[in-house]
């Protein structure tokens, strides 16, 4: 009986966090050492790298600027490499961050895969 107690609460729990936002797990400076970002800047990074990845015919090197003013942090996203994972057509993206607001510039490499539910970073 006390089994079934937690399992319920546990499922909704389980349920809830997988429904977060997908930018709450695509930042490329975590464990980094300055001020983490918050959401609004996840966001912005979210959206620039959506932006550079959709250009028809992206060539290695393109950047898409990103900024979130309230925080003052801002950076680029940079096209590398396309790479294949799992079957799926993927891109390596390279992350400078800058701004008035970052103590000093950092950098981040994540690896994004186009699925059919839009571009999705690749498992480790």
């Amino acid at each position: 009986m006390v089994q079934r107690r937690l399992f319920l609460p546990l499922l909704v729990l389980l349920t809830a966090s997988l429904t977060l936002p997908a930018t709450a797990q695509i930042n490329p400076f975590r464990g980094s050492r300055g001020t983490p970002l918050n959401s609004d800047d996840l966001n912005a990074l979210f959206h620039a790298t959506t932006r550079l990845l959709d250009r028809p015919q992206l060539s290695v090197g393109t950047t898409e600027q990103w900024t979130n003013s309230a925080s003052g942090v801002s950076g680029t996203v940079t096209a590398g490499d396309a790479v294949e994972r799992r079957g799926l057509s993927c891109r390596l993206a390279t992350y400078v961050l800058t701004g008035p607001a970052a103590e000093r510039p950092r950098n981040g490499t994540l690896t994004w895969c186009k699925t059919q539910d839009g571009w999705k970073t690749a498992p480790g």
